[in-house]
C-alpha cells in the first residue's frame, strides 16, 4: 500500500512540475473558461442575468470546455520523446497511473474552477451564500465523474493519434447524466430554496462512481504498451 502511494505521489507531482515550468494549461484554460462565462452571459441578456439562475448551466459549459482542454494537456505531456512507452515498462501497475493521471486532472479543473467561478457569480448576481456547501458538493461529485471519464478518454484518443475534436465529441455525450443531474439539482436549490435530498445526491454519486469504476477497468484494456 505504501509503495503504491508513494508510486501515486510521484506521478502527480510529476504532472504538476510540468504544468508549474510551462503554465500553459491553467492560463490558457482559465482565460478560454472566462471569455465562455462573459460571451454566453452577454448573449442571454439582462433578464436571464437578473434572475440569477442560468450561472449553473453555464458554469458547466465552461467546466466541460475546460475540462477536455487539461486532459488533453495532461496527457499530451506523454507523448514527446516515448514517455509513455517507458511508463508502462516501468514497475508500476496501470490503476496507479490512471488514479495519477485523474488527481493531476482534479486538481487543474478545481484550480480552473476556484478562477472561473467568482466571474460567473458577479456576472450573472448569482447568491452563492444561500447554500455554498451544497454547490460544493453537488459540483464536486459531478467532476469525479466528469474527470473519470474523460482521463480514460483521453488515454484512448491519444492511443489512435487523433488530436483535439474526437474527445469532446465523445466525453459531452457520456458526461450529459452528471451535467444534467448536477444543474437541475443546483437550480431547485437556489431558485426553488429545496435543499438538496439525499436521494438525489445518492444518485449522482452513483453516477460518479459507476464512470470512475468503470474506466478505472477499462483504462489497462485501453492503454496498449505501444501507445505514443
Amino acid at each position: 500500500m505504501m509503495r503504491t502511494l508513494r508510486q501515486l505521489r510521484t506521478l502527480v507531482a510529476k504532472d504538476l512540475r510540468l504544468e508549474a515550468r510551462t503554465r500553459q494549461t491553467v492560463g490558457l484554460v482559465v482565460v478560454m473558461a472566462i471569455l465562455i462565462v462573459t460571451v454566453l452571459g452577454l448573449g442571454l441578456g439582462p433578464q436571464q442575468l437578473a434572475s440569477g439562475f442560468a450561472a449553473p448551466a453555464v458554469l458547466w459549459v465552461a467546466y466541460l470546455f475546460a475540462g477536455v482542454l487539461c486532459f488533453e494537456k495532461t496527457m499530451a505531456c506523454e507523448r514527446h520523446d516515448g514517455a509513455l512507452a517507458a511508463l508502462l515498462l516501468a514497475p508500476v501497475d496501470r490503476g496507479v497511473i490512471y488514479f495519477a493521471k485523474l488527481i493531476s486532472n482534479l486538481i487543474l479543473i478545481a484550480a480552473i474552477a476556484i478562477v472561473v467561478t467568482p466571474v460567473a457569480l458577479v456576472l450573472f448576481g448569482f447568491d452563492l451564500s444561500a447554500a455554498p456547501g451544497a454547490f460544493v458538493v453537488t459540483v464536486g461529485v459531478s467532476m469525479i465523474g466528469f474527470a473519470a471519464i474523460g482521463t480514460l478518454f483521453s488515454a484512448a484518443v491519444n492511443s489512435t493519434g487523433v488530436r483535439g475534436g474526437p474527445l469532446a465529441m465523445v466525453i459531452f455525450p457520456i458526461s450529459l447524466p452528471l451535467v444534467l443531474a448536477s444543474t437541475h439539482m443546483l437550480i431547485k436549490c437556489f431558485r426553488d430554496g429545496e435543499p438538496i435530498t439525499q436521494t438525489a445526491l445518492a444518485i449522482l454519486i452513483a453516477f460518479a462512481l459507476i464512470y470512475l469504476v468503470v474506466s478505472w477497468l477499462v483504462f489497462e484494456m485501453i492503454l496498449a504498451p505501444g501507445s505514443e
